[in-house]
């Protein structure tokens, strides 16, 4: 009896194992065929493979090259890139302070590293922007590798081994007391002392002790803290006692930290280096400038204060609930619709605004404030000093061209004055003159406008070179929203200067005005670098766009507050130089919810474009064209017509619905299938990812080895130097090429409008002009190799917190010439042809839904042809709407799977509109890779077939062998069914088990509809699955106290069917976001919680509902 109850007893449990086994391959199954290509970049492995048809009839696989590369094997390209990360970050670094020139160091000195981030720097930043460290450089490396005498090497070993470092957002720097008491004595032999700072950014998040809240220094993580004073303090008086020579603070942070600290006499600091955040192999460029065998040349891409908090756009750096939106009801989660930020401070970011209010406080204007310019910066904007000095001279201008093609050329001669070689970033400032109608119009114009730059060679002492440096004209307009809705030119005198930084130009045009040190000026300016031209108004000329010619008009009224029709009540103060002190005052924006912002806000169907009048596409019409006989045709030519007549609705919503790191084949149009990277430090992940790319098509040996990882944005920006982004650009392209990625999702133009940004490290610099500039140069280079370049995120993302749908309010005049500027030149200079849209609104409208930004500006104004790409979706039909996305030119959504194109085609099915856009949106994304490194192995003679992977040929294997062996199991347990039992289960263990199977099979039914508010998109809700469960648990209960095996049976099958069917809904529903989840950059909180919870209730209830089914069947037949 007992071996017969434990045989009863194994099969049970065998049975319950199975089952289990087999659901869950079931639903890896369903999630590996979602997520196929991303699996196969994972793992290595292809489910297609290009074949070419010979013309003797025999089928082998050929291979194409359209692009060549400079490099024959990976061991060479990645030695290219990491010289090329050590050449950017040695030309970056900007040297900040030098008192007394204790830099460079004596050669061999003795010196002691100080800083936990001395053994743990800052490579990159956090989520998408990590880089490998895996063989990089820390500070004793590098020091060592330079030639110095690193001598506390006690306290470094301290750090490491008991784990002294930063953790995510906390600094983790130790106090001085144990320095002291770990460095043996090692510190104090009259050496230099080199002390780290560190800080990181990532996505997701901004940093800070809490962006809404008012921060001290205890709690700012932009200030030092009271460990790294203590540090300082302890340091300056070893230095006082004459036991150290110097102090050199290096901070590595992309984000500029406060540094008040530098120049207060408490820490005696001697001389600062920026090095941002270094990439892979930049540390060692370190060495070289601590070293003197490179001479610093980076210039400041930011204004660095002296303290964060007086930068004015804290006022409103955050997010911020509207008052009285709790009265509304919101489709899904109220956080996706009732925050907002308001640019309160227009144009006046960064330098425009401190260099500005300076000029207007020295030239005596009304209301200009008592502003105090050497409390408040620290270093300006083009700020860098150099190990030697150099000298402008003989500033010459001509103006050539006429119409939109005027522009001004600057020459001037630079002589290297002092007794090092070095390197000089020639930079040019603009004024336009600040008039009345100015006043009357409400349009800005800051004191001075970066416009212009160039980078000598490098200079020997007493040698000179001539630079010569092209403005255009319209650089010297400005966006009129409020009147004629173009740019303008105004009557008055222009400025143009050449100057070390822009606060030497704001003191170059104010000694022009006749102003000195007596009137407040911090220095003397140079009026020899100054050039005057004189204009009248004139309205005309750049009411067309520069990059096209076409027709320039007002995009973004309902962005500004002030001009938005459903403001209400609602105002906003911008900053404006007519009356500084009346303006910029303490405290964020207040804006309160009203019905027409609501109705804005949150989409309904009415607000879908109207198909009235649209008549079906063709769908699937024979022409026998392949995506590789396009390739080169323009896109505007009638061949593309024919082309897309071959494609069939599915395909149509496909590529418009797989966008997640990866382009779907298309077999029948030999659209190969291909992965993209998100990379904002260049490619990060392994060479052999793509089985497109060179290093898998010529089995490289080091194919296994990873690609290069750059500085931050910034320190490339710092460089001013156009052929060195050129060439970073150009290896970033090589890099992918090999890699097999025909799509890269950068580079970041965005805005550094905040230090407190997350992504700082990502993005180049606080002014546009700049940024754009960078962009332009690396975009064209990568575009040369075939790389499909996505500039990103378009547009007004420049903060972190709530960035997936937050109301983004700024006039129009700022919109245009900052925030969309960069993306402006990566397109009308770089040929940018693929841009990614952003989470954020624009006003009320999400910025994939905004045909001003999308169609009017994108492709109209700048000519953009290529293909717009969501950032990840949160697709519902109330913020990252499909049908009002694609009409607003946003071409394909950032996800995976069959989830969205089943909603496409059913929001399509009668809608001959949406399927125009469709067809649209998918020739906007074909053209694009029919010109890129997609084609790569494809010519007229080749096609795509599937091919079967290993996994999924071990996944097939796999449900095969449960499913067998958990039908066999059953089939054991229904004999044992029949078989005499001598032995009764014990009630009490079967009411148990009854009581708890209903109790999860009603929380799995409670938790399914509450999980419809805690997620971020609604879920697709299935009312059946809710039904199923609840009866299931009826069953179990009555199974249980009546003994019913077959109705126990009866409800295991109600709740299998209720589990299958949540997997097919839901799984498929949120596969994208799960893909996110699992792949680390989203917030597991918002999406993982509660599709995880429901899963494993469902599961539970499953096995529960088992387990009582075989006992009350065993009790039934005792």
């Amino acid at each position: 009896m007992k071996s017969t109850s434990k045989h009863r007893t194994l099969k049970k449990v065998f049975l319950n194992v199975t089952a289990c086994l087999t659901a869950l391959v079931v639903t890896g199954s369903i999630i590996a065929n979602e997520c196929e290509v991303q699996l196969n970049s994972f793992l290595g492995t292809s489910s297609t493979k290009i074949v070419t048809n010979l013309p003797d009839g025999v089928t082998e696989e050929g291979y194409v090259r359209y692009y060549d590369s400079k490099y024959s094997t990976l061991a060479e390209l990645k030695a290219a890139g990491n010289a090329k990360v050590r050449e950017v970050e040695g030309e970056g670094i900007v040297l900040m302070k030098n008192e007394n020139s204790v830099l460079p160091l004596t050669a061999g000195a003795k010196v002691s590293l100080v800083g936990v981030t001395a053994m743990d720097p800052v490579y990159g930043g956090t989520g998408s922007g990590a880089v490998d460290a895996d063989g990089a450089p820390n500070y004793l490396d590098v020091l060592t590798g330079a030639g110095f005498d690193v001598v506390d090497k006690p306290l470094l070993n301290w750090y490491v081994s008991e784990e002294k470092k930063r953790n995510g957002h906390e600094i983790g720097e130790v106090k001085w007391k144990q320095v002291k008491k770990n460095h043996d004595d090692t510190l104090g032999q009259g050496e230099d002392v080199v002390y780290v700072i560190g800080r990181v950014g990532g996505e997701g998040n901004d940093v800070g002790a809490g962006i809404e809240d008012t921060f001290d220094e205890s709690g700012d993580y932009l200030h030092l803290n009271e460990a790294e004073l203590s540090v300082l303090e302890g340091l300056k008086g070893m230095k006082d006692d004459g036991n150290i020579r110097s102090i050199t603070v290096i901070v590595n942070s992309a984000n500029p930290v406060s540094m008040a600290f530098a120049d207060e006499e408490d820490y005696g600091v001697d001389a600062v280096l920026w090095v941002g955040s270094v990439g892979q192999t930049g540390l060692y460029a370190l060495g070289d400038v601590l070293s003197g065998a490179v001479n610093p040349s980076g210039s400041l891409p930011d204004t660095w204060w002296k303290d964060n908090q007086l930068d004015p756009v804290q006022n409103n750096f955050g997010v911020y609930t509207y008052a009285g939106q709790e009265n509304y009801t919101y489709p899904a989660n109220a956080n996706s619709y009732n925050h907002y930020v308001v640019y309160q401070e227009g144009v006046y970011l960064g330098y425009k605004y401190t260099e500005t209010r300076y000029e207007d406080v020295v030239l005596g204007t009304p209301n200009a404030g008592n502003f105090q310019y050497n409390n408040v910066v620290a270093y300006p904007f083009g700020y860098g000093l150099s190990y030697t000095n150099f000298a402008f001279s003989d500033m010459q201008v001509q103006k050539v061209g006429e119409g939109l093609k005027t522009e001004y050329q600057l020459t001037v001669t630079v002589t290297n004055t002092g007794d090092k070689a070095g390197k000089k970033a020639v930079q040019v400032y603009a004024q336009k003159p600040y008039t009345d109608y100015d006043v009357q119009n409400h349009i800005e114009k800051p004191a001075v406008e970066f416009v212009g730059f160039s980078k000598t060679k490098l200079l020997q002492p007493g040698e000179s070179e001539t630079v010569t440096v092209s403005v255009p004209e319209y650089f010297l307009t400005s966006y009129d929203a409020y009147n004629t809705g173009v740019y303008i030119l105004e009557e008055g005198a222009h400025y143009l200067t050449i100057a070390d930084d822009a606060h030497a130009a704001a003191n170059n045009i104010l000694t022009v005005k006749g102003k000195t040190t007596a009137d407040g000026m911090t220095a003397d300016g140079d009026a020899s670098m100054v050039y005057t031209a004189t204009y009248s108004f004139d309205a005309t000329t750049y009411a067309k766009a520069y990059g096209t010619g076409n027709d320039v008009s007002s995009l973004f009224a309902a962005a500004d507050v002030n001009r938005y029709e459903g403001s209400g009540d609602n105002t906003v103060t911008y900053y404006s130089r007519s009356n500084w002190e009346g303006t910029v005052t303490p405290g964020a924006v207040k804006l309160a919810m009203t019905q027409q912002l609501f109705d804005d806000t949150v989409l309904t169907d009415s607000d879908l474009p109207s198909a009235d009048g649209y008549e079906w596409p063709v769908f699937g019409k024979q022409a026998d064209l392949q995506l590789i006989n396009m390739r080169g045709v323009d896109a505007d030519d009638p061949q593309w017509d024919t082309f897309m007549d071959q494609l069939t609705f599915d395909q149509l919503a496909k590529i418009c619905a797989n966008g997640l790191r990866m382009t779907i084949a298309i077999n029948e149009i030999g659209k190969p299938e291909t992965v993209d990277h998100n990379g904002p430090s260049g490619v990060t992940q392994k060479y052999s990812v793509g089985s497109n790319g060179y290093a898998v098509q010529t089995n490289d040996p080091d194919k296994n080895m990873k690609g290069t990882c750059y500085p931050c944005n910034g320190i490339i920006a710092a460089t001013m130097n156009s052929q060195l982004v050129e060439e970073v650009g150009e290896l970033i392209g090589e890099d992918a090429m090999w890699a097999g990625y025909a799509g890269l999702y950068g580079t970041g133009l965005n805005i550094h409008r905040s230090p407190y940004s997350g992504r700082v490290f990502e993005y180049y610099s606080e002014d546009g002009f700049l940024s754009g500039k960078m962009a332009a140069q690396e975009v064209a280079a990568a575009r040369s190799k075939g790389l499909v370049v996505y500039i990103k995120h378009f547009a007004l993302n420049d903060f972190e917190t709530y960035r997936q749908s937050v109301a983004t309010f700024a006039t129009e005049q700022a919109i245009r010439e900052i925030y969309l500027k960069g993306f402006q030149y990566a397109v009308e200079e770089g040929g940018a042809n693929a841009a990614m849209t952003s989470f954020n609104r624009i006003g009320t409208r999400w910025a994939g839904a905004h045909s001003g930004l999308c169609n009017e500006v994108l492709r109209k104004e700048w000519g953009f042809v290529g293909v717009t790409l969501t950032d990840a979706v949160m697709a519902n039909r109330n913020w990252m709407d499909v049908s009002i996305g694609l009409e607003a030119g946003n071409d394909t959504w950032l996800s995976s799977g069959d989830w969205l194109v089943s909603k496409i085609e059913g929001w399509a099915a009668e809608d001959g509109k949406l399927l125009n856009n469709l067809r649209t949106s998918a020739k906007n994304f074909l053209y694009a890779y029919a010109n890129s490194a997609a084609m790569n192995g494809m010519n007229e003679t080749s096609h795509i077939v599937h091919t079967t992977s290993w996994v999924e040929t071990d996944m097939l294997i796999a449900r095969i062998v449960l499913i067998v062996l958990t039908a066999l199991f059953g089939l054991a347990m229904l004999v044992s069914y029949f078989m005499d039992v001598k032995k009764k289960a014990a009630p009490a263990d079967r009411k148990t088990v009854s009581i708890v199977a209903a109790v999860i099979a009603v929380l799995a039914a409670i938790f399914y509809i509450i999980i419809d508010t805690a997620a971020t998109t609604k879920m697709n809700f299935d009312a059946v699955v809710l039904v199923l469960l609840l009866v299931s648990a009826v069953c179990y209960l009555v199974a249980g106290v009546k003994k019913m095996g077959l109705l126990a049976a009866a409800g295991l099958a109600c709740t299998l069917v209720a589990w299958f069917r949540y997997l097919v809904t839901e799984i498929n529903f949120r596969m994208d976001d799960l893909v996110l989840i699992f792949g680390g950059t989203s917030t597991i909180g918002a999406l993982g919680v509660p599709f995880i919870l429901s899963f494993i209730l469902m599961l539970l209830a499953v096995i529960s509902g088992a387990v009582l089914m075989t006992g009350a069947m065993g009790s039934e037949k005792k």
